[in-house]
Formats: structure tokens, sequence, C-alpha cells
């Protein structure tokens, strides 16, 4: 589940939060918190049954035969796309995609267990199921539990409604007296119908045993670790059971609206609460940050709303949304509110109970079947500090342990080294040159006695700020290593798109100067700047030029040089909804007063500009390829397609130059465009230049949104051939 943790002061509960990895219902629009996308399957219908009292029908009078209708044809399957024995390629299908969106790269493979249980749970609580939520139930459940695990007045029977009848004294034919026999947690427990009926699924329902099983089985992980930090902070224990319920106790989990980690965090909230989310540390995936960080949001939760109940429901579905909650129906009783027409999210309506039948099983492991199940080893490892940038391979030889296992009790690091830079967190070194990782326990003092080896090796190495618009192959040449080498020594993943801000490992250059446009050139080999054909003048400001890379947007772009993107837009005649594509140029003018230091431009002296369709612009293209643009003039009676024969172009290519049909009949004397070889191109008189309308600062507003006045030269027309 997303977590939208509290700022200092509490936000409007109008902010949209996270979805969770263990749900896919949307959260209502008042909740601040943003629900995953998606769909629950569709619960089945039941077969209809023919009542045991039902006569036969009487027989039917025998009619006469008819002639049966023609059976309808069977369509046709639509065909695959794809021969026999051809499947799709990935490879061919991101070149053409391009690179993965930022939302793509977040998304993660959902918890088969997780998903299990959300599609039991359609059975479970489908209408006629369970008796109504917060009815009375049978008159043999036990009563509210006793002993220092009972949290007072939070167990037994909800009061039954004045003048209510008695109710019955089972469900279903089911005795319900087993519950007086469980063992209660250390978290309030009140019988309430989907409690009950969790625990009855855990205990006799095949798949509820089975979920059961493996994340009983996972659960040796990090139960130990997570209890430990709730004792610490006299919470209690059993909360260790929320991560059960957010990723089944799998720090990998991401959820389609970008949660993850034991705890699903959303990178705001995790931020909030001091866990880093970058390429080189994703905090959420740490069971050690991650959990001290969960452990403080759900202390500021109960302190905010009083009981666990509600401090669970507000961590499901953000606290903003809880708090609307609680104001617009009158009532701070979490049973209460989940009992009516448009108040708790349905998903938060099961998350309570939920959570309190896995704290009741844990503390009843036989009566559930898990007596024999062996949970796996703990994780838990010995925290130790390394110093910032260590390669962990370089952790493992001293510590004496495989890689992999360093890298299991380290999922957060995504670089396989610590990053390089770190801001002061809770948990972490406060010291910047180190950095706490968790080490195979009894392995943290073979590291302590071999941290100045795991130092980066003298001053080789320093950490570089990425600047926007600035690509990999920019930084490795500017430091002088190869590409792949810059990528093996940050670890950079192969579909990784490394964006402006993040930092880097770079060596050292001694005598490198301030960072340069990295297009800087000489006059005759300068880089093109296409532009449209309206000429803009700002008296205030500065023409730049940037050149797109993978993944940028308008939107950013436009901040980057503190301009809007509709400026952006009028600039550079293009549409911002669109995809940009790797390569092209966009001018920007950008206010003298800009700080664009951690920003890779060209000036206006750096390049050479082109009006997109001038005709040096078609020079430019043309005498790239060895061939020239000429005018010529049609002797008359011909077609399109005749014309371009002569010159030894092809009708398509003909119909594309002149934008008309190959078979028009030209007029004497009417001007046709042809591209020729260098060495054949007949003469054409250049004609005068049209001057490109000038815009200025007080015209920009009015520009209309498809300005593209051209700068086209007009051909004179020449004698014909």
């Amino acid at each position: 589940m997303g977590r939208a943790a509290p700022s200092a002061s509490a936000p409007p509960p109008s902010a949209k939060p996270p979805a969770t990895a263990s749900s896919a219902k949307p959260a209502p629009s008042a909740s601040p918190k943003a629900s995953a996308s998606a769909k629950a399957p569709t619960a089945k219908p039941a077969a209809s049954v023919a009542p045991k009292s039902a006569k036969p029908a009487a027989p039917a009078k025998p009619e006469p035969a008819k002639a049966e209708p023609p059976a309808p044809k069977t369509p046709k399957p639509i065909a695959s796309p794809f021969k026999p024995g051809l499947t799709p390629s990935p490879g061919a299908q991101k070149a053409i995609a391009g690179a993965p969106s930022p939302s793509e790269a977040a998304a993660g493979p959902e918890s088969p267990e997780l998903r299990a249980m959300r599609e039991a749970e359609i059975d479970l609580f489908a209408p006629g199921a369970a008796p109504a939520l917060g009815s009375p139930w049978p008159s043999d459940l036990p009563s509210a539990p006793k002993g220092p695990l009972a949290a007072s007045g939070s167990g037994g029977l909800p009061p039954a409604p004045v003048g209510a009848p008695a109710p019955p004294a089972a469900v279903g034919g089911k005795s319900l007296a087993w519950l007086g026999t469980l063992k209660m947690p250390d978290i309030p427990v009140r019988w309430d119908a989907r409690v009950v009926k969790y625990l009855e699924f855990f205990r006799d329902d095949a798949r509820g045993r089975k979920i059961l099983a493996v994340w009983w089985k996972r659960s040796g992980r990090y139960r130990e670790l997570i209890q430990e930090s709730l004792r610490a902070r006299s919470m209690p224990e059993d909360l260790a059971w929320v991560a059960m319920v957010e990723s089944g106790f799998d720090p990998t989990i991401k959820s389609p609206a970008g949660a993850s980690g034991l705890w699903q965090f959303m990178p705001d909230a995790a931020r909030i609460y001091g866990l880093s989310v970058d390429r080189w540390a994703d905090g959420r995936h740490s069971p050690l940050r991650a959990t001290a960080a969960a452990i403080a949001y759900l202390a500021d939760l109960k302190k905010r709303f009083g009981t666990w109940e509600l401090a669970l429901a507000a961590y499901n579905m953000g606290y903003g949304g809880a708090l609307a909650t609680v104001k617009r129906f009158n009532s701070n009783d979490y049973w209460e509110l989940s009992r009516y027409e448009n108040g708790l999210p349905w998903e938060t309506t099961l998350y309570v109970p939920k959570i309190i039948a896995m704290a009741v099983v844990s503390r009843n492991p036989q009566v559930f079947g898990l007596d024999a199940i062996v949970p796996e080893a703990s994780l838990k490892g010995d925290p130790v500090d390394v110093p910032a940038g260590t390669e962990l391979k370089a952790v493992s030889q001293v510590a004496g342990c495989t890689l992999k296992e360093l890298e299991s009790l380290n999922p957060e690091l995504r670089a396989g080294r610590t990053p390089p830079a770190l801001e002061k967190k809770e948990l972490v070194a406060k010291d910047e040159a180190l950095y706490t990782i968790l080490v195979p326990t009894g392995k943290s003092g073979a590291v302590k006695d071999a941290t100045a080896k795991l130092a980066p090796k003298g001053s080789a190495l320093e950490k570089y700020v990425v600047r926007f618009g600035e690509t990999l192959d920019q930084i490795a040449s500017a430091r002088k290593i190869t590409r792949q080498k810059l990528v093996e020594l940050n670890g950079i993943a192969k579909d990784e798109a490394v964006r402006g801000g993040t930092v880097l490992l770079v060596p050292q250059v001694a005598g490198l100067s301030a960072p340069t446009s990295p297009y800087a050139a000489p006059d005759a080999s300068k880089p093109i700047a296409l532009v449209p054909g309206v000429a803009f003048a700002f008296p205030d400001r500065q023409r730049l030029f940037y050149r797109v890379i993978v993944g940028d947007t308008p939107r950013e772009i436009a901040d980057a040089f503190g301009v809007s993107v509709d400026e952006l837009k009028t600039w550079n005649a293009i549409e911002p909804t669109a995809r940009l594509q790797e390569g092209m140029t966009l001018q920007v003018f950008a206010t003298k007063s800009s700080d664009l230091s951690r920003v890779v431009f060209m000036k206006e002296g750096e390049v050479k500009i082109l009006a997109v369709g001038s005709d040096e612009f078609y020079d430019h293209e043309e005498a790239a390829n060895g061939r020239k643009r000429a005018t010529v003039l049609a002797a008359g009676g011909e077609t399109l397609e005749q014309l371009g024969k002569k010159h030894g172009l092809s009708p398509a290519k003909m119909e594309k130059i002149n934008r008309r049909p190959r078979s028009d009949v030209l007029a004497k004397g009417e001007a046709v465009i042809v591209y020729v070889p260098m060495a054949k191109a007949p003469a054409s008189a250049p004609a005068p230049a049209t001057p490109a309308p000038v815009a200025g600062d007080g015209d920009l507003p009015a520009l209309p949104a498809s300005v593209s006045t051209s700068a086209t030269e007009e051909a004179k027309p020449e004698a014909s051939e």
C-alpha cells in the first residue's frame, strides 16, 4: 500500500495518495493517496440449481417437425500478426518505443500471494457471504480478551441495537466457540464479522492455508528485526504484520502506482520520513531504514487518531482521507465508520480486520497449521559503517562472505556500491563520508578492521552532478574514460536513463576547468540548430539552444531554463503533448539573470542556425547527399512524372518534393523543384530573400499556436530545358 506520509503540518485532505502492492482498489478522490489501477477479477456467478421440491413438468405434446435452420458459421479467428514459430521481438519493440517511461520503470511484478489474497476476498466478502458489517454475531462468541495482551475495551461484541432480537447461536451451522481458545495479540481485537471471516479463511480454506504458509515461511527473514524495532519504541510488536499485509515480507515488491518495499512507501512519503530514493539507493527497499520510517509514521498516526484501528486505516488510505471521513460522519470509531455508505474505502474496511486476523494467527500457529513450517533464516545482519562509494564486492572480500549475501542484506543498494553522497538521515551515520550497511552476523568486526582498505583509492574518484541535458558520452569524454568504464564504475543499468541532478563517481582530471558546452566546435563544424521561419527579438533575454536527450519533456526543459511551456512551444513549433525525440534542438530565450550552471546548452555563436523551409536549409540538406536543389520551368503539356524522369527523379520523389500528384499536367513556364546531382545541376538564378517576420516581447502572447511563416525564397523562372 502506498504510504502518503504527513508533513509537519497537516496537508489538505484532498491531496491524493498512492496505491499498494496488496490492493487494486482505487481510493476515493478525497483520499490523500493514489490507488493502484489494476482491476480485481470479477467473481463468477454461482450455477443455478433447481429446487429439490420442484415437480417435473408435464410432457409437451409432440409438434410437427420443423426444418432446422442452418447452423451459424463459426467466424474465422483473427490471424496472428506473427507467422508460426515467430515471437515478438522485445528488442525491436523497445527500439520503436524508445526508452521506458519513468512510470514503466517504477512498476514491478505483482506478488502471487497478494494477488491470490485479493481474488479470495472477492468470494469471502461478496454480498451474502457474511453477516452485514457491524451486525451482531452469535452469542457463543468469547467475551472481551483478558490479560496483559488485551487492550482495555477492545474486544467483545459491539452493543446490540435497542430492541433487536437475540442473535443466533451459530452462523451457517458453524460453531464459533473455538475463538475463545485463542491467545490474543498485543493490538486490540474485536470479533467483527470480517475478522472472523479471515480467521476461518486462514484455518479452513485451502487457498488461505497456502497463502499463509508462504507468508509464514518468509516472515522469518525480517520478523525479528521489525519486532525488535517496535519494542524499542514501546509499540505493539504485532504491528509487524502490517508489513506482511503490505508486501508479504518481500522488500522488492513494487505496485503499479510506484509504492515499493516492505512497507510500500511512495517516493514523496519516503523522503518525508528520511528515506533516499535515487539511482544509488532506494531506502524503501532497506528493511532497516524502511522499518524505522514506517514505525515513525505509525507512531505519528496513533498520536493523531488515538486508536490503532484508525491509525492503521490512515496508513492504508492516507491520513488526510481518514481525517476527512471522521469529520464527515462525526465519529472516531473505525468500526462505526466502516459501516457507512461512502465512508471508508472498501479496501480499508478489509485492511484493518486482515491485520488483526494475522496478529491472532501469529499467536496461535498450531491452530492454523503453521507449527510444522520452519521460517526462513533471519536476514537481520549486523550494522557497520563503510566509506561512501564503497563497492559491495570489496566489502564481501574483507568480510569473508559472498556478494550475494551482502546484496540480500542490503537490497536498497542499486548500483553495487554505497552512495557517493548522503544527506543526514535516521539510522545513517551522521558523517557524510560513511554509510551504514548490514553484513552477516559476526562479520562486522572484520569489516571495521579493514575500513581503510575499503575507501576509494586515493583521490582517483570524485562526485560529479550530471547537468540537465548532459549525456554519458559527454561525461566520459570530458573525464578521459570510455563510456563503458563510466557505466561499470557507477553500476548503471542497461536501460537506465541518467538524468540531470544524478550524482556519479568519475575520475579526477587534473586541470579540468569549469564545464563548458560539449557541443562547442570550430566554425567549420558548428552543430546545426533548426528553427521555425519566424524571428524573435527580446532585448532582455539571451538566445540559447538545447539538444534533446532521451526522456526529456517540454515541462522539464522549460523548468530548467526558467521559461513556460507555452513559450517553448511558440519558439520551436512543437506540440507539448507529443514526445520529444533525441537529437532535436530547441531554441530558448532565457532571461540574462537565469542561473543555468547546471544545464548544458549552446550559445547563439556556437551553432549554425537554419530556418526550416528556407533555401539555405534545403541547400544544406541536399549538399550533404551530394545533390543540389534547383527550380526549372515546365515546357508545357508534360506531367510531373515525365519532367522528373528527365532529371532522374522517381514519380514518388517528385510528388514528395512538389506536394502534388505525379499525373498533374504542367502549364508552360510553371516552376517545378528538382533535386539533381551537383555536376548535373541546371543553372538557377538566386531570388531575393523574403525577410522573416519579427516577434517581440509584446507580440509573443498574440502569436497563433501554429506559427509557421516561411522565410523560403521564391525561385526566379528560368528558360526550360
